[in-house]
């Protein structure tokens, strides 16, 4: 299951503690549900297309690629809602940094997108959102 961790280092404070790894750096968020099948995955390379007056094509690539994920929650509860509205705003939206962790080994610092953790009510307290990150670093 995947879970977030709130990367101390980079302001902040309302998560504290100690990773698995033994450093400081964060409370494990682990999430209530699962999120739906079909987590989309991807990668943006960041990159820049413009056009001359004369019609010819340009275009740079800022860096190699930086992973992405796309998380949908179908039926959440109002105190799973209140947990990750919390979480949000602890991070800032896409202001701050933080770890995700798909359920590998792998450890990724990532920022969430503006409109990530939007929440529709879907039947009385029952809520459905999605939150959508990117890699924060190619390294």
């Amino acid at each position: 299951m995947a879970y977030f961790e709130r990367d101390t280092a980079d302001g902040g404070s309302a998560y504290s503690g100690t990773g698995s790894d033994g450093t400081s750096s964060g409370t494990y968020m682990v999430f209530d549900v699962s999120p739906d099948l079909g987590v989309q995955t991807g990668k943006d390379f960041s990159v820049i297309q413009t056009e001359s007056f004369g019609g010819d094509e340009f275009s740079i690539q800022r860096h190699s690629g930086k992973r992405t994920w796309q998380l949908n929650f179908s039926f959440i509860s109002s105190a799973f809602k209140t947990k990750l509205e919390n979480f949000r705003n602890t991070v800032g939206g896409p202001y701050r940094k933080f770890t995700y962790n798909d359920g590998s080994t792998t450890y990724t610092n990532v920022r969430m997108s503006a409109d990530s953790l939007l929440f529709t009510e879907v039947a009385p307290s029952v809520y459905s959102t999605s939150i959508s990150i990117r890699q924060a670093s190619t390294s």
